[in-house]
């Protein structure tokens, strides 16, 4: 016989609930029947009503643990064991709040060494969308659980949320437990109820399509399509490619890597190859030790061989390809790196992003995963006696292999307005939380108006769903970071999306009141979109929790420009540095940096004149005044002065003001007369 007895919601063991606050545990069970909660001591009682639905608030008190917990109803129990009690944030976005932290295995192996700290907690919400009203509890068969970071655990585990989670718990010395609900490449738009879309007034081309797939058999008929037209174009792609014979090089013609390679002028496949000598001792070494093969980021798609044998394969262009060879498969003499690479559309251009590392290494060798700018450092590549280390960049052999028709355009349901609100956030809208930890924009980068009004309504409406927080529930925003796909990266530009975007979220942040702006502007990559520096994002995403949610009056938010005026031929810039101070880097040709003294230039600002109705932005010099101020220099005249801009591009580099906190100051413009 089925149990009744269920809970709903995202209650687990493992979970970590919300210290001195009401919380809520909800559920089914026979009508009209008792329910008990036994928890640290204390037992609630509740009786479900005539559907058997039923709700238990209770106060899981001061932070602490490992807890357990009993849930019984006519006969029946629920036991929940390793439960802590302190700080719940919900860690929300699309692909730069989901990436994991495997995928930064690179960057912060130290973090992979640490053993099980039972004191950060998380539950990765499973990734399901909904087109038909809120959901209230996980998928059944989802296997969603909250997992403390571990060796074994930390990898599943979103990057940005566990350096968050990490600090915090550091800081407030309490557990903290992260509810991530997070989704690649999801526009606002997914994150926002029916209701709020209608309610804003303008957002009839969002319910059009909502209204479109909220009938199910549209659904399954578009899924057939698409499913349909997929596998007859892979079937095309694949099925008259040979695999190339290495050892001639009829038809292979040279070409270059990093960089574009364009001998495909249509979507199809082509072959590369790269012939690696090693002597007996080389590949004595690579097949002695863990060996990998890095080929930076490749655009579309690819499957990577080593004499033949398959080591690799990445089916869409974002991931870096990071490949391990495995033992025995290198020999003395001559060996064959082939790269069968396939090409989307016909607009599209296969590419190998430059500044990224194309190499073959031993794991003792220690290879920079990202590329450094600003004012960062990394390590110096360690080369020990029996490592290995092959640059493979420069001269490569391409044969192109077939040509085909474009990719038939994909549709991801997941992506629809309210799509994700109603399938992963809804279920944990009983959960007791903190406050809210947002990462998104790059997907609504090209309308930063009407962004700026969604962001504003989510955290309204988020507000309000989130029924056991506060009613002007924390929200601390990740500004967006620097990228530009690379694509020029020039300061002055007239108009940048994701400049505007950044523009977009810090007014969201004033208009909504109790929200905290991370300033991540040199934490991306610009070549990147999914930038590794996510201890950086997380540690400044913590400190503004510090500061907006736990009224830690002592952090200092970072500088922001508050006023300016013109003055003898240049303009003045002042900055609100809280309880901190402006401080220019000196860029160095070794990209090492310290502090300076005033008097010192500070890259990235702008002016934007305007001349028989064209605009033009020119780059200029800041010139370090003091503490709090920033001198510019007028150009001179190309027309009318309309604004002064710092770090108005999507890219911009290199970034050099900072606070003595070390915390870059804020991208803004403001308009002159």
């Amino acid at each position: 016989m089925k149990s009744k007895l269920a809970v709903k919601g995202i209650f687990g063991s493992g979970m970590v609930l919300q210290r001195n606050k009401i919380n809520c545990v909800y559920g089914v069970a026979d009508g009209y029947t008792d329910v008990m909660m036994t928890f640290r001591g204390v037992t609630s009682i509740t009786q479900s009503d005539e559907f058997g639905n039923w709700k238990l608030e209770f106060s899981p008190g001061e932070a602490g643990g490992p807890f357990e917990m009993v849930i019984k109803a006519d006969g029946e129990r629920l036991d929940y064991s390793d439960v802590f009690v302190g700080e719940v944030w919900v860690s929300s976005g699309q692909s730069n709040a989901q990436l994991p932290m495997e995928r930064m295995r690179f960057s912060y192996p130290e973090e992979f060494a640490l053993p099980e700290n039972p004191r950060i907690r998380m539950l990765t919400v499973p990734i399901r969308w909904a087109l038909d009203g809120e959901k209230d509890c996980l998928d059944d068969s989802s296997g969603a659980k909250w997992l403390a970071a571990s060796p074994e655990n930390l990898g599943g585990m979103s990057g940005t949320a566990y350096f968050f989670a990490k600090r915090l718990s550091e800081e407030l010395d309490v557990p903290v437990g992260i509810i991530n609900a997070s989704q690649g490449g999801s526009p606002i738009a997914s994150w926002l109820s029916k209701s709020a879309l209608e309610e804003m007034g303008d957002k009839r081309e969002y319910l059009e399509q909502l209204e479109e797939f909220e009938n199910p058999e549209n659904v399954l008929k578009k899924q057939r399509e698409v499913a349909e037209a997929q596998k007859s174009w892979d079937f095309d792609l694949n099925r008259h490619c040979v695999f190339p014979d290495t050892d001639s090089d009829d038809g292979w013609i040279s070409c270059k890597i990093p960089g574009y390679i364009d001998a495909l002028d249509s979507a199809g496949v082509v072959y590369l190859k790269k012939d690696v000598i090693l002597s007996a001792e080389q590949a004595a070494h690579f097949n002695s030790q863990k060996t990998w093969l890095w080929l930076g980021t490749i655009v579309d798609a690819d499957t990577a061989y080593v004499n033949g044998s398959q080591v690799g394969s990445t089916p869409y262009c974002y991931p870096p390809r990071r490949y391990e060879v495995p033992k025995g498969l290198l020999r003395e003499g001559r060996n064959v790196i082939i790269l069968k690479i396939q090409k989307n559309s016909k607009q599209g251009r296969i590419r190998f992003y430059e500044e990224k590392p194309y190499c073959l290494f031993t794991e003792g060798v220690f290879v920079a995963p990202t590329a450094v700018r600003n004012v960062e450092n990394h390590a110096e590549g360690l080369f020990p006696l029996d490592g290995e280390y092959i640059a493979l960049d420069g001269e490569w052999k391409l044969l192109v292999e077939r040509k085909i028709r474009d990719c038939p355009s994909q549709v991801f349901f997941e992506w629809m307005p309210t799509a994700l609100y109603n399938g992963m956030l809804a279920p944990c809208f009983m959960h007791a939380v903190a406050g809210v930890l947002w990462y998104q924009g790059e997907s609504d980068a090209g309308h930063a108006q009407e962004y700026k009004a969604m962001l504003v309504k989510l955290i309204n409406l988020w507000r309000h769903k989130f029924v056991y927080g506060a009613k002007d529930l924390p929200f601390v925003i990740v500004q967006l970071p620097n990228w530009s796909d690379g694509h020029g990266e020039d300061v002055a530009m007239v108009s940048s999306g994701w400049a505007d975007t950044r523009q977009a979220q810090f007014d969201a942040a004033e208009i909504a009141g109790r929200s905290g702006l991370a300033v991540t502007i040199d934490a991306g990559e610009w070549n990147d979109l999914h930038p590794e520096k996510k201890k950086t994002v997380g540690n400044r995403s913590a400190m503004e929790a510090l500061r907006v949610a736990y009224g830690k009056t002592f952090i200092s938010a970072a500088p922001r420009a508050d006023s300016c005026e013109q003055k003898d031929g240049a303009i003045l810039i002042h900055f609100d540095c809280g309880n901190s101070g402006l401080a220019a880097y000196r860029i160095t040709e070794k990209d090492s940096a310290d502090f300076s003294k005033p008097g010192t230039a500070v890259h990235g600002f702008s002016l934007l004149y305007e001349s028989d109705g064209k605009l033009t932005a020119v780059e200029t010099q800041g010139i370090l005044k003091d503490s709090s101020t920033v001198e510019v220099v007028l150009k001179p005249s190309a027309g009318t002065l309309k604004e002064v801009r710092y770090l108005w591009a999507d890219s911009p580099n290199p970034v050099n003001l900072y606070s003595h906190n070390q915390l870059p100051a804020m991208p803004f413009k403001f308009k002159i007369g």
